[in-house]
């Protein structure tokens, strides 16, 4: 990448928030480049494990739903679309999600969850394992739970391979002539007269442009308080595990309280995930690790340890109030950021990449970004 080189958009981070928001904008005929501290693709994004709750059918109020009812509906038409020009399958499924239930809380917890999904017009069966054993395909592999153990299915619910929407967005953007630049760590914006003229990143380089855009996860924070503004990211890890099985047991995504078994199509089956404030240390434990495993196969007994072929830890960007940052930073005319989304990075990508090519374009977005706005609560201030 040449120093002397401008951009339309510069964006900081190559997580699937700042893909997605340069896919969105290169199409739209800007030039754009990307820079990441580490491998661009390779962060909380690829930790994941590819979740698509079913997003509201019915006009929602609450800007969250607003944003997933925004995104499921866009990623179908993303995954098609990234298939069609990369030949890349990112795995789009619409496979149901079906939502255990074995204890007494977690019973209260779903049928709570009902009211909220008939309000928002989504789908769902209450029924009991031995029931849905007898419709989907592979429930029978869950031999230790309880033929009357109850379980809600909800067919709205998708998911993707997430490494491989990443690989797809990559090449994408490669296909678009955007910069890709890796293993490159900005060190500040260089402001003058209310706007950023100019990003230094270590080793000295120098990256112009007309308009930014922080989008680095749970590290976005750093970047912004070198522009004066302090919000409340904060990095929330979570540990996964990955199994390999001769072939898909089976093909929707099951839950129980916050832990999941999520299949793939080739036999590997991901099982997440806890919630750890550690601050930056994106390492696994002996002890999560273990309860993870025996959660998974107290469930399903062919994941045996001989069956584990990976485990690793991700960093999710969360936030004080649950939403993520999507706007303007105030007092710097032309930095934006788009972080925040917790444990929604992927779900929520598609929407973000639309609202904040559209806000950047001087277009009104598809939703309010007000809520989003980044000085909100008590929690985010000029520093």
């Amino acid at each position: 990448m040449s120093d002397a080189k401008y951009y339309d958009l510069v964006v900081c981070g190559g997580g699937v928030i700042g893909l997605s928001i340069a896919y969105q904008c290169v199409k739209k005929g800007w030039t754009v480049c990307v820079l990441d501290a580490g491998e661009i693709g390779k962060g909380s994004s690829w930790a994941g494990a590819g979740i698509l709750p079913a997003g509201a059918s019915v006009d929602a109020l609450d800007p969250l739903e607003q944003l997933r009812a925004l995104s499921h509906e866009l990623h179908p038409l993303w995954a098609a679309e990234l298939l069609e020009s990369t030949g890349i399958d990112n795995e789009f499924r619409r496979c149901g999600g079906l939502y255990l239930a074995r204890t007494r809380a977690e019973r209260a917890t779903l049928r709570a969850n009902c009211s909220w999904w008939d309000e928002h017009g989504i789908a769902y069966e209450q029924s009991t394992i031995g029931q849905m054993s007898q419709c989907l395909a592979g429930m029978k592999s869950l031999t230790l739970v309880e033929p009357e153990a109850e379980c809600w299915w909800v067919p709205g619910d998708c998911r993707v391979r997430n490494p491989r929407h990443l690989k797809a967005l990559q090449k994408a953007l490669h296909q678009l002539d955007v910069d890709l630049v890796h293993n490159t760590s900005v060190t500040g914006f260089r402001c003058e007269n209310g706007r950023v003229q100019r990003l230094t990143c270590e080793g000295g380089r120098t990256v112009f442009g007309n308009v930014y855009c922080a989008a680095s996860g749970a590290w976005t924070s750093a970047l912004l308080s070198n522009v004066g503004v302090a919000t409340g990211i904060m990095p929330v890890r979570g540990q996964m595990l990955l199994y390999k099985l001769a072939s898909s047991a089976f093909s929707c995504v099951i839950n129980e309280g916050h832990r999941y078994l999520v299949p793939r199509d080739d036999g590997h089956l991901l099982v997440g995930s806890c919630e750890e404030e550690v601050g930056f240390v994106a390492e696994t434990t002996q002890e999560k690790i273990n309860e993870l495993h025996e959660w998974a196969e107290g469930l399903m007994p062919a994941l045996t340890e001989n069956r584990l072929v990976q485990s690793w830890a991700g960093l999710r960007p969360g936030s004080f109030d649950s939403y993520p940052y999507m706007g303007k930073v105030p007092g710097v005319e032309n930095l934006f950021v788009a972080a925040g989304h917790f444990r929604h990075g992927l779900h929520w990508s598609t929407a973000t990449g639309l609202l904040m090519q559209q806000l950047m374009f001087g277009e009104t977005p598809d939703i309010d970004l007000e809520p989003f706005r980044v000085l909100r609560g008590n929690a985010a201030s000029r520093v």
